[in-house]
């Protein structure tokens, strides 16, 4: 059984910054930035690692890797920059 220990935070920090890396050098500059995605990688990462441990699910790295991978998928699907929009010059205004 895993515990909460300086390793295991070490290497879900590395777990999810190279994950953020690697997700986004795939999305480039369709989702949010490179730097963000690291961000949000090492983040995501030991929290749902540290979620899985006190759930006492075993594998915490394969678990905080899916999560991390669910997280940085939702955060560049609802990302709200779009290439083509932007090319033809659409404006989203405000209500008054």
């Amino acid at each position: 059984m895993e515990t909460l220990s300086a390793t295991t935070i070490f290497w879900l920090l590395v777990l999810g910054a190279t994950t953020g890396w690697i997700v986004g050098y795939i999305i480039g500059e369709q989702g949010i930035t490179l730097k963000s995605n690291v961000i949000w990688g090492a983040i995501g990462a030991p929290l749902v690692g540290v979620c899985a441990l006190y759930v006492a699910i075993s594998g915490i790295l394969l678990f905080s890797l899916l999560g991390t991978l669910a997280i940085l998928f939702l955060a560049n699907v609802f990302h709200l920059h779009h290439d083509e929009d932007i090319g033809r010059g659409i404006r989203i205004l405000k209500k008054p």
